[in-house]
């Protein structure tokens, strides 16, 4: 068969295949890309999407050999290099990474993708100040790339520039309303800054949007409890006790929110349960040992106090005062 004929099987192959992986039928894809190097082994591309199919399905060391036939191929084709860059940044390579990503923007700078997946690997190494650098780049050539303001935010906040990352989140989430990562960051960094009436709506929109994250049932939960509202709290942290029955922090919280409704069966049941969770939970001994005190149960009170001591508890202390309260001095008559 003549070269012409190869070459233009090697493209039909190519093209065949691309509409396969566009299609998300990655196994077809691959046999296509793999017949269309049969018939031309220099056809860069079709290396390039063999290495992304890779990926995409999980192997990455596949991926990595793929992206070097090819720039063996051709060396200076920026897609391969790019692509070795997201090889590296799965194996946790992060220089290697760095410098394919950074070959593949001298021809591409302006390729948001790219700055974006420089900014992540700057960022999982912890060289914060890249980062920032980066999304913030990302951010002024796409101002609808919510995941670049997403991650600012996190870098942000970790730095401790906590109203800067709640801008960064608010604008997240005015790109992408359903996403909830964003809304339960807001709620976190809201608390921060104790502003519950923000956080408490921030919380409630993320559940709204993915009810099954016990996280943010808790984290609404306490929201709640500060706001004085401890009805609501005890059902969130109902919620995040079915979501996740070993949460033993979620039932100690549900207690804390059954006493300010003065339900104290409901409490101790719930105090049970948290120390069923983890035998060694301080507050939960603590808080059952008040309680005891409180009911007059005090040998069941010391108990909980001896095991305080044991551990040496700072809230030995306060206990100590629940069960020999000081006594009242009367003053004499004149």
């Amino acid at each position: 068969m003549g070269s012409s004929n190869k070459t233009n099987l090697a493209k039909e192959c190519l093209c065949a295949g691309v509409g396969k992986f566009l299609d998300e039928k990655y196994e077809e894809a691959k046999g296509e890309f793999q017949e269309a190097l049969r018939h031309d082994p220099e056809m860069a591309l079709a290396y390039c999407y063999l290495g992304i199919i890779s990926l995409e399905l999980g192997e990455v060391d596949a991926g990595l050999e793929w992206c070097r036939q090819g720039l063996e191929v051709d060396p200076t084709n920026g897609y391969l290099h790019y692509c070795l860059g997201a090889a590296f940044e799965r194996k946790e390579m992060s220089e290697e990474a760095i410098e394919q990503y950074q070959i593949y923007l001298k021809e591409h700078p302006k390729d948001s993708e790219c700055l974006f997946s420089l900014g992540c690997v700057y960022d999982q190494s912890g060289r914060f100040s890249e980062a920032l650098n980066y999304y913030r780049e990302v951010i002024k050539l796409d101002g609808s790339h919510y995941k670049a303001c997403y991650n600012l935010a996190l870098v942000l906040g970790e730095q401790g520039e906590v109203q800067e990352a709640i801008d960064a989140l608010n604008k997240t989430i005015e790109i992408n309303a359903s996403y909830w990562k964003g809304w339960i960051k807001l709620g976190l960094f809201h608390s921060y800054l104790k502003q519950w009436k923000e956080a408490i709506k921030a919380y409630e929109k993320a559940v709204s949007l993915r009810g099954d994250v016990s996280d943010s049932h808790y984290n609404l939960g306490l929201c709640y409890l500060t706001a004085n509202k401890p009805k609501k709290a005890a059902n969130c942290f109902g919620q995040a006790t079915e979501l996740n029955p070993e949460d033993a922090d979620s039932s100690f919280y549900l207690a804390l929110a059954f006493l300010d409704m003065k339900e104290e069966e409901a409490a101790f049941q719930a105090l049970n349960q948290t120390l069923m969770i983890d035998l060694n939970h301080e507050k939960a001994h603590y808080l059952l040992g008040r309680l005891f005190y409180l009911c007059g149960e005090k040998e069941k009170g010391k108990k909980e106090l001896e095991f305080l001591k044991k551990i040496k508890s700072d809230y030995v202390k306060q206990l100590k005062k629940i069960a020999a309260p000081p006594k009242k001095v009367n003053a004499e008559k004149s």
